[in-house]
């Protein structure tokens, strides 16, 4: 197996990067050391339209980014981004890739992190489906513990027929529902049982 989900992932706080927002605010622009604001962003894998996002923050407070010095320190950033190591744990992390890494890893490196992505992205389906299902058969026996409810609080056999109708018609709705989640959740198990084992055989 390649390695396990987690092994030697060298930068830290890798997942809370991926999402940090690339805005600076007045006084970052003001305080900044570029090399330092351009390791970072080549730490989480940012593109280089970044820098476009930091010029024009820092345009608004006549601050003037330090292009080179922003360059060299994202080059070393992306140094340790960039490890072939790296593209497991980065997609089963749900981060995104950008396509930052030089021509010689980037094949071999997209490659890694798509199988790891499907194998997040079917883990969250499943889950979302196993969630569905539970909800359903909620309220599947909450209509049933309902309906004798309702049927003592009618007032004629006429207000019976509709609610024993009325009834009939959701608890089919819901069955329907479940049978359907229930198909797609066996699609999706199939699924990710072949994305889990494409990822157990990469190399």
């Amino acid at each position: 197996m390649f390695l396990r989900v987690g092994k030697r992932l060298v930068v830290a706080g890798w997942v809370v990067l991926q999402v940090s927002c690339a805005t600076m605010s007045p006084e970052e622009c003001k305080l900044a050391r570029w090399n330092e604001v351009g390791q970072r962003d080549g730490l989480r894998g940012a593109p280089l339209s970044v820098l476009g996002d930091r010029l024009e923050d820092c345009a608004k407070v006549n601050v003037v980014v330090d292009t080179q010095a922003y360059s060299q320190g994202r080059d070393l950033g992306l140094q340790s981004y960039c490890r072939i190591e790296n593209a497991v744990p980065l997609g089963l992390s749900g981060g995104s890739y950008a396509g930052v890494c030089p021509p010689a890893i980037d094949v071999v490196f997209q490659q890694r992190y798509q199988v790891a992505h499907a194998v997040y992205a079917l883990r969250n389906e499943v889950k979302n489906l196993d969630d569905r299902t539970e909800s359903l058969e909620r309220q599947l026996r909450d209509i049933n513990r309902s309906e004798d409810e309702r049927l003592r609080g009618a007032g004629s056999d006429a207000e019976r027929s509709k609610i024993h109708k009325d009834i009939d018609s959701q608890r089919q709705n819901i069955r329907n529902e479940l049978a359907e989640t229930d198909r797609r959740l066996h699609r999706r198990r199939d699924d990710l049982r072949n994305a889990e084992f494409d990822l157990s055989n990469l190399r």
